[in-house]
Formats: structure tokens, sequence, C-alpha cells
């Protein structure tokens, strides 16, 4: 497992990613968050907003959570907040209409029927990702937020990490760079103050060091960058985090720390 520490304070952690994230390559990328309106999804949104400073869309089922959670006053397609249902593709093209950057935030609870699980975590990221592509995939990066775990195999109850696998399956076979976020179990601590780790296929014994959280508010920054500052056009790691008041984490060489060690060297050998 790989742990990244960074001395900083948040204040000046954020002014640093500030400063990163504000280059052309991003000026006209549109992004578009779903599942914006979630605990993790609103404050992937808000991220993002901090962050960039072309337009950032939210994809919303609801309007009076939309106007709760993420700040909008008149909550329509004027301030980026368009409704739509990714388990119906057909009411997703004024959403993705100019996006070249995704944010896929959707997910249950995880108590819902199996037919309603596979529909949002499965079907309904497929229905986002053919959208998105639908107009090319030149300049285009998606970030889909999925979990650990899903090297277990399903048993006859629970089978959301079945489809959110297929997810991931179907997203990295689509063609478009991407980077699949999995974190642990996530909590509504605050963010910025604990070490973050890095590491692959439910390898790492992170669960019997006591470590089996990580903020929601970690996981909306982690994301942020792994869509827009990504070190590889293909990501896929696991995340989770130390105890509290552990520290802050460098994000850039978390991400680095986050390469399969095949494309860290590759990204190392770039002068």
């Amino acid at each position: 497992a790989k742990t990244c520490t960074f001395s900083a304070r948040a204040a000046e952690m954020r002014s640093f990613l500030l400063a990163l994230l504000a280059t052309p390559l991003l000026a006209d990328a549109t992004v578009l968050v779903t599942g914006a309106t979630g605990r993790t999804g609103s404050l992937l949104f808000k991220a993002l907003k901090g962050y960039q400073s072309s337009p950032v869309r939210a994809l919303v089922r609801n309007l009076t959570e939309a106007r709760e959670r993420l700040g909008c006053s008149k909550c329509d397609e004027s301030e980026g907040i368009f409704v739509g249902d990714v388990t119906n593709s057909s009411s997703l093209s004024a959403a993705f209409d100019g996006v070249s950057m995704l944010a896929i935030a959707v997910g249950v609870h995880g108590t819902e029927a199996e037919a309603v699980v596979k529909a949002v975590e499965w079907q309904g990221v497929k229905n986002q990702v053919e959208t998105f592509l639908s107009t090319g995939v030149s300049g285009k990066r998606v970030a889909l937020i999925s979990t650990m775990g899903t090297t277990t195999p399903p048993t006859s109850g629970n089978k959301v990490m079945f489809y959110k696998l297929l997810a991931e399956s179907y997203l990295a076979s689509a063609g478009v760079p991407f980077s699949i976020v999995k974190p642990c179990g996530l909590s509504n601590d605050a963010g910025g103050e604990r070490l973050l780790m890095a590491g692959h296929d439910d390898s790492e014994n992170w669960f019997s060091q006591g470590f089996y959280m990580i903020p929601r508010a970690d996981v909306a920054n982690v994301t942020t960058m792994a869509l827009l500052h990504a070190p590889a056009d293909a990501m896929r790691f696991d995340l989770c985090a130390k105890g509290p008041k552990s520290g802050s984490s460098d994000f850039p060489r978390l991400l680095q720390d986050a390469l399969m060690p095949w494309q860290r060297a590759a990204s190392e050998a770039v002068v």
C-alpha cells in the first residue's frame, strides 16, 4: 500500500490544487456529475465547482433535493442543473450535450431489490457511457466511483458489488480514458484530515490494521483529481484512509502511487 503525506495546512493544499487545475487544457472542458444529489455526489459536484473554472453540470432526479444539497437557486439548466434518470437513456441527451468530462457517482443504498440494483449500478452506468461517447471519444475522460470488495464472488443476497464490477469492466473496455476509484467504507467525517492510501484488487492489509473507512469528502477530492489530472489514461485503484488527525494527503503523489508498477515506471521516465 502507498500512503501519502503533505505537511501544508488544508488551506495551503487547496491553493496548490487551484493553481494546478488552472491550466489551458481544461479551460473549455464541460464537466457533468451524475448522482449529484447523493451524499458523495453532492460533495464531488461542489469540489469540481470549486476547482474548475469551466462549466460543471449536475444530473439529478429531484429538484427539491438539488436545491437543498447543491445550493442552486433556479435549479435549472441555466445553472447547470439537468433532470434525468440514468436508467432511462432517452432522458440523458440534454445533460450530456457538449460534455467532455464525466464523473459518475450514481449508486444504490444496497437494500433495494436486485432489479433496481442492476438497473442503476450496471445498466445505468452503461447508458451513461453510451450517451457520453455517442458523439465521439476524442478529448473525453470518465471517472467512476465504485467500491472495494469486488474481488469477492457475489452471494445469493446482496449483488451490488457484482453489478459495480460489470460497470467497471464495461467502462474499461469502452475505449475512453478512465479513472475508477474504489473506496473502502464511506463516512461523513470532515475531509483533509487523514492520510490516504492507494492499492489494488483488495490486496492490502488495511482492514486488519483497523483502517476501513474514508470520508466522502476525501473521495470527492481524489475523484476530482483523477478526472481532471490523471497521470495515465487508464486508472483503477482502491482507496482508503488512516485514522482521524493522521494528516492530509498530496493528491498528485497519491495518484502516482495509485498507478500500476509498469505505469509508474513509464510515468517517472518521462522528463
